[in-house]
């Protein structure tokens, strides 16, 4: 790895509650760029996890190697010792930045570099005419050490041959490239934050349960990330699907919590999420208070004891129910419903109360009749309804019922196609 050096061309700054950061405009070579990606660059938190597949992106090779133009890579990077300004000139130390808008970019461009320099050194071996008569697949098979070697794929370096049948070889292409690059100086988590959700405005719209977890990060304590599993590795809605005993999901985590927080099942869209985004300190505010460490601790454990509960009595059918982000929402509107109800949402007596829900959860473990529950999902008419609300309210209605009222007489059919939304409201209040 070497440091990245630019050249400024500009700068601007930004004044935030009275702090200070300033965004340079700059420009470098993409081979200098390359070269000093930190190894860890996809670890970045608040990004995205890598989109394997994307039409425009991977059109990129030609880009490249037709000197084309790719837009501006925003970059953040640490004041403290990360970086030196001198003479319109910024050195950034290698492992020192971070990657904050054109991942996906970077991901290409990295292995494409990377495919470059093998095809230019196959070339140097008088193997030009032989790779080109050979197929793809037929690479990938030939030359399978080598691109492990080069921490490429075979589509680029075949796409780089495929450009090079009709195309003179330019050994200084990267090197000659001119990129843009923002580097953003001194900000902090948060503003970081928030310059990914501006930054994404008007792109592809970023994942919704993406777009929550970087609300929260602020909100969940760093040493807990390890916790979860992130959208960016396991979407929302797939999880169900892969869900073994213990695995948490961030954004499920986090539903689960505000739904806990309002006593009523809640619908994460974009409308929501903006008025957390506007108003952070009424919308987190409240919900804070569940995040804190111990109160964390309390929380996992909870919906790992659960896990433990629904994997002894149904098995992996138990775990897939519960891995259902609308379940998890109905099941801990209704433990909200609960803890409202009987403990007047005093948090010193949060564990008391998730003890007391655990116990009962235990008692009643028969009548959760999971079986009966995916049964009954299967006579809805899915175009006619919305499933997930039909799964958080339905959810939120039986542990309503079965904890706080003693309901013995529930039977999930009749939930899914007679109890209106609400009706549901009114008998859970």
């Amino acid at each position: 790895m070497s440091n990245l050096n630019l050249s400024i061309l500009s700068e601007r700054e930004e004044t935030n509650n009275g702090k200070t950061n300033t965004c340079y405009i700059c420009e470098g070579t993409l081979e200098d760029y390359v070269k000093s990606i930190p190894d860890r660059y996809k670890e970045y938190d608040i990004q995205r996890g890598i989109i394997k597949n994307n039409v425009y992106l991977d059109k990129l090779t030609k880009t490249i190697l037709e000197n084309k133009f790719i837009p501006s890579i925003v970059l953040v990077a640490n004041s403290d010792d990360g970086i030196t300004i001198e003479n319109n000139k910024i050195a950034i130390k290698n492992q020192s930045y971070k990657i904050l808008d054109g991942l996906q970019r970077s991901y290409r461009i990295k292995q494409i570099y990377q495919a470059y320099v093998l095809y230019i050194n196959l070339v140097d071996d008088n193997k030009k005419s032989y790779i080109e008569a050979l197929t793809k697949y037929k690479i990938s098979r030939e030359f399978k050490k080598e691109l492990n070697s080069y921490k490429t794929d075979v589509s680029y370096l075949w796409s780089v041959i495929e450009f090079h049948r009709k195309n003179k070889i330019n050994r200084n292409i990267f090197s000659d490239f001119i990129q843009w690059f923002e580097v953003w100086v001194g900000l902090d988590k948060n503003e970081q934050i928030n310059k990914m959700l501006v930054l994404n405005a008007g792109h592809k719209s970023m994942d919704l349960k993406h777009q929550l977890e970087l609300l929260f990060l602020n909100v969940v304590p760093e040493t807990y990330l390890e916790e979860f599993i992130r959208s960016k590795d396991i979407s929302s809605a797939s999880f169900y699907k892969k869900k073994e005993k213990g695995d948490l999901h961030l954004t499920h985590f986090i539903s689960a919590l505000i739904a806990f927080d309002k006593s009523a099942p809640i619908l994460v869209n974009q409308q929501y999420l903006q008025e957390i985004h506007e108003n952070p300190d009424i919308e987190l505010e409240e919900v804070k208070k569940y995040f804190m460490e111990n109160n964390l601790d309390l929380f996992i454990d909870f919906l790992k004891n659960i896990d433990d509960l629904i994997e002894n009595k149904y098995g992996k059918t138990g775990l897939e129910w519960i891995g259902r982000e609308s379940v998890l929402i109905g099941l801990f509107a209704a433990f909200g419903k609960y803890f409202e109800k009987n403990y007047d949402n005093d948090i010193r007596k949060l564990e008391e109360c998730l003890n007391t829900i655990k116990n009962l959860l235990a008692e009643k473990i028969d009548r959760l009749d999971i079986e009966a529950f995916n049964s009954a999902k299967t006579s809805v008419n899915i175009a006619k309804v919305n499933i997930g609300d039909l799964f958080k309210y339905s959810t939120y209605y039986y542990f309503c019922q079965m904890f706080i009222h003693d309901n013995t007489n529930l039977e999930w059919k009749i939930i899914f196609t007679q109890k209106t939304k609400s009706e549901i409201k009114n008998e859970c209040n």
